[in-house]
């Protein structure tokens, strides 16, 4: 009986121990993507922004205990014209100078069904802050090809911005009819924890 109880706090404390230190995802920014999309006249406009970091904790098992924190470089934005590039950066719109960053940080995590996640957190956007809920898909893990002492898992979320609620612009070419309302984002992620 007492070698069985010692076995049992032995596999409980190897149990927490490798969940724990599983939780911890680097992201990796050679494989992964902010990409957004907004409407232009008729057509839309498609972008990225590729400079970004993040925190994530997160055990699937566990949602719950998670935390997930994401950073994005305003100045980053590449709409692939350098002109167009500028102009989002201005005051017209996202005023870079002024606000470099904009931050989602993580106040709840929940299971939905299978892989499908719930995500609710803080969205600051230059000098608005608001709660915002997004789904998101968890890609379970697998060895990496390349680096044996880690494994890669996936990170997908969809979700839609409207822009003005974050002072993206002040409504003068909405009314214009050049640049929409909605701002759709697309964040796909690889991350890597050690085995």
């Amino acid at each position: 009986m007492k070698h069985f109880f010692k076995l049992s706090i032995l596999f409980t404390i190897l149990f927490f121990t490798t969940s724990a230190f599983g939780n911890q995802w680097k992201i990796d920014p050679d494989h992964s993507e902010v990409r957004f999309q907004v409407k232009h006249i008729l057509t839309t406009v498609s972008g990225t922004f590729n400079e970004f970091k993040g925190k994530i904790d997160f055990d699937p098992q566990m949602p719950s205990k998670g935390k997930i924190n994401f950073t994005v470089n305003v100045k980053s934005v590449n709409t692939n014209n350098g002109k167009r590039d500028n102009h989002l950066k201005s005051k017209d719109f996202f005023s870079a100078d002024k606000f470099p960053e904009m931050t989602f940080t993580s106040t709840k995590i929940s299971h939905k069904m299978d892989n499908q996640y719930e995500l609710e957190g803080k969205m600051s956007i230059k000098d608005v802050t608001k709660n915002i809920t997004v789904a998101f898909e968890f890609l379970s893990p697998t060895p990496h090809p390349f680096d044996k002492k880690n494994n890669v898992g996936g990170f997908i979320t969809k979700f839609t911005i409207p822009r003005l609620d974050y002072h993206v612009g002040n409504g003068k070419f909405l009314k214009m009819g050049v640049v929409g309302e909605f701002v759709s984002v697309e964040i796909t992620g690889e991350a890597l924890t050690k085995k």
